[in-house]
C-alpha cells in the first residue's frame, strides 16, 4: 500500500477504456451521468482512535454524498483553485465528505463484474488533493483510500490500491503549499496537488465481480478534516484523441490522458518506439486504420502500469476552424473565448474545449472570462472526430493615464487638463467634474477654478481608465466698485454726468438713484448709459443721492451689490 498525504481530497475517475481495449462498454452510471446513486453503495460513519473506520451502510447522506451537476462547472476548489466539476469529461461528479470536522467518515463503492472475454480491461480515475497536515502520527491523520478488491478471489488488486496520508512529504510527490488561509481553532499547513491519473487494470479478472472502493475521513483527533470529489467519463471510446483527421489536414496528433509519469508510443505490433511523451505529433497524418499502442507508466507509482490502443480513421469531409489572431478585453471584464466571434467563420457544430498549451494538455478552466494577456488555445472537433488546435492572442488593455499635476497659476493664467498626461494612440479623452462621469468639462483648455477634476480615456476596444487631475488656480481679487461723491450736471463739460467704473473682473447689471424721500430718480440696466442730473426730464434739485449698484463677479459667477451716496451740485 502507497502512502500519500490529505487533507483534502479531490478525486475525478476518468475514461473507463473498456471499448478501446476489449469492445466493453463500462458499467451503468459509474459515472453518475444519470444525476443520481444508482450503482453505488454509500456508507457513513466515524473514524475512531486507532485510524479503523466504523461505516454504516445508507441513502446518501446530505453533504457527505453530494450530487455536483455541470451548473457547478465555475465552483472551484477554495484551496487548490481548481474546479469541483472534473474538468475532464462528463457532466456529473459527486462530493464525499466535507468540511465539517467531527471524527467523521464516508465511502463510496460500486461492484460489478467484468465481461467474461474482456481479458483487457482497464479505469483510469483522475485525482488531485488537497491535504492539511496536522502533527499526528500516520494512524491518526486525515486520509483517503483508495482500493480495488476481487471479490470472486477475495484479494485485493494491490497495483490500484493505495492510501493517501497527510505527512511532510508533500513537496517530494508534485504538492504545492496552498495561499488560502484557514480561519479555525486548529490550524495547520494545507497543501494541494493538482489533477493527476491512476490506472486500475484489471487484465486477467475477466469474469470476475470486482468492487470499487473509496473512503475519507477526518483526523482521528476530530480536528482536521478530508474529502473527495469524483467523477467517471462513461465513454465507450478510446481515452486517445485526436485519431481522426479530415481530408484537408495536413497533420495530426494523438494525446494519450494526461499526468502520467512517463509515455511510450508504438507501433501496434511493438516492434518499433515511435515517440515519447504525452502528444504524438504525426505529419502527414497515416493511412486509414493504422494503429498505435502507448505504455502508460503511473506518476510516483501510484496505479498500475497500462496500455492504451488506438486505431487512426480517415473522413473524406473538411474540418474548417477559424480563429481570431487577436482578442481585446478590458480589466475586470477580461475577454470570452467562448464568443461566437473569436472562431467566426468555422465549420458549424464544432465541439470547442479551451486550454493554456499548444498541446491542449492544461486545461482552461474559466474561458468565458480570461483577464490575463497571454497566449491560449482552441481546440475544435468536428462530428466526425477531426480535431485541430489554433492560437489565440488575448489582449487586456485599458488605457494608461499617468497625471503630473499642473503647477499652480494665477487667474487670468488657466490650465490645460490635457497636457497633463501622455496621450495614446486610438484612444479618445473626455474631461469631467466628478469621476463618475456626468458633469462634462467643455472648456477643458482652459480652467479657471481649483479643484478636482478626472479624465477618462477610452480606446477602441471600448476600456476607459479614469484618473484625477488636481489643479490650483489662485483667484484674482474682488471687482472693485467706484464712484464720485459729487458731480455737477451744468453742462460746463466738467463732472456733467454720474457713472460707475468696474475695476477687475466684474460686470454691470443695473444702477438705480433715489432722492431723499425714496423716489427713483434714475435706473439703467447698461452701463453706456450715465445720470445727466434729470429727474422726470427736468433738472434734478441740489442735494445728496442714494445709488445701489448690483452686477456680477465675474470669476465666480456671484452677484456683486455696491451702494453709497452722490451729492448733487449746480
Amino acid at each position: 500500500m502507497k502512502l500519500f498525504n490529505l487533507f483534502f481530497i479531490l478525486l475525478c475517475l476518468g475514461f473507463i477504456n473498456a471499448n478501446a481495449q476489449g469492445g466493453y462498454c463500462p458499467p451503468p452510471n459509474i459515472g453518475f451521468e444519470t444525476g443520481t446513486f444508482n450503482g453505488w453503495s454509500c456508507d457513513t460513519g466515524r473514524v475512531d482512535a486507532n485510524g479503523d473506520l466504523a461505516l454504516v451502510a445508507c441513502q446518501p447522506a446530505f453533504n457527505r454524498q453530494t450530487m455536483i451537476d455541470k451548473n457547478y462547472y465555475q465552483q472551484i476548489d477554495p484551496y487548490g483553485k481548481f474546479p469541483t466539476l472534473c474538468p475532464y469529461g462528463g457532466t456529473h461528479s459527486i462530493k464525499l465528505g466535507n468540511s465539517d470536522t467531527n471524527r467523521r467518515a464516508e465511502s463510496i463503492s460500486y461492484t460489478f463484474t467484468v465481461p467474461a472475454n474482456a481479458n483487457k480491461y482497464d479505469i483510469t480515475f483522475y485525482y488531485a488533493v488537497v491535504i492539511q497536515n496536522p502533527p499526528h502520527v500516520n494512524y491518526q491523520q486525515p486520509r483517503f483510500t483508495v482500493k480495488t478488491f476481487n471479490t470472486t478471489d477475495n484479494s485485493f488488486i494491490t497495483c490500484s490500491s493505495f492510501d493517501f496520508i497527510a505527512s511532510d512529504t508533500l513537496s517530494e510527490s508534485g504538492f504545492k503549499h496552498s495561499d488560502t488561509t484557514l480561519n479555525t481553532k486548529r490550524p495547520a499547513p494545507v497543501y494541494y496537488k493538482d489533477w493527476a491519473p491512476a490506472t486500475i487494470n484489471l487484465q486477467g479478472c475477466a469474469g470476475k465481480q470486482v468492487r470499487l472502493e473509496f473512503a475519507t475521513n477526518d483526523c482521528t483527533l476530530g480536528g482536521h478534516f478530508g474529502y473527495a470529489y469524483l467523477d467517471v467519463v462513461e465513454d465507450c471510446v478510446s481515452p486517445i484523441t485526436g485519431n481522426s483527421y479530415c481530408a484537408n489536414q495536413t497533420a495530426m496528433s494523438l494525446t494519450a490522458p494526461g499526468g502520467f509519469g512517463e509515455y511510450l508510443w508504438y507501433t501496434r505490433d511493438f516492434s518499433k518506439v515511435l515517440s515519447v511523451g504525452q502528444v504524438y505529433n504525426v505529419s502527414p497524418p497515416p493511412p486509414d486504420g493504422t494503429k498505435y499502442a502507448v505504455i502508460l507508466k503511473p506518476y510516483n507509482g501510484y496505479g498500475c502500469l497500462d496500455t492504451l490502443y488506438t486505431t487512426v480513421n480517415e473522413n473524406n469531409s473538411d474540418l474548417i476552424f477559424k480563429v481570431a489572431d487577436t482578442v481585446f478585453g478590458c480589466v475586470n471584464t477580461g475577454v470570452d473565448l467562448t464568443a461566437a466571434s473569436v472562431t467566426a467563420g468555422s465549420s458549424a457544430n464544432l465541439q470547442l474545449s479551451y486550454f493554456t498549451d499548444i498541446y491542449a494538455l492544461k486545461y482552461l478552466y474559466k474561458p468565458e472570462k480570461i483577464l490575463s494577456n497571454g497566449t491560449y488555445y482552441i481546440k475544435a472537433v468536428n462530428q466526425e472526430g477531426c480535431m485541430n488546435i489554433l492560437p489565440v492572442n488575448v489582449v487586456i488593455a485599458n488605457p494608461a493615464i499617468t497625471v503630473n499635476t499642473p503647477p499652480a497659476v494665477t487667474f487670468p493664467v488657466t490650465v490645460d487638463l490635457s497636457t497633463t498626461f501622455l496621450h495614446e494612440s486610438n484612444t479618445t479623452y473626455d474631461y469631467f467634474t466628478d469621476s463618475a462621469g456626468t458633469g462634462t468639462v467643455i472648456n477643458y483648455q482652459h480652467i479657471a477654478h481649483s479643484g478636482t477634476y478626472y479624465v477618462r480615456g477610452t480606446n477602441k476596444t471600448g476600456c476607459t481608465t479614469t484618473r484625477a487631475i488636481n489643479v490650483t488656480v489662485t483667484p484674482p481679487p474682488p471687482p472693485i466698485i467706484k464712484a464720485p461723491n459729487t458731480f455737477t450736471p451744468n453742462n460746463d463739460g466738467i463732472n456733467d454726468y454720474f457713472f460707475l467704473t468696474i475695476t477687475g473682473f466684474g460686470s454691470f447689471s443695473s444702477l438705480r438713484i433715489y432722492n431723499r424721500y425714496g423716489q427713483l430718480a434714475f435706473q439703467t440696466n447698461s452701463e453706456e448709459v450715465k445720470w445727466d442730473g434729470r429727474l422726470n426730464g427736468k433738472p434734478a434739485n441740489e442735494g445728496t443721492y442714494y445709488w445701489i449698484f448690483e452686477g456680477k463677479n465675474t470669476y465666480y459667477n456671484t452677484k456683486v451689490t455696491e451702494s453709497g451716496f452722490i451729492t448733487l451740485l449746480r
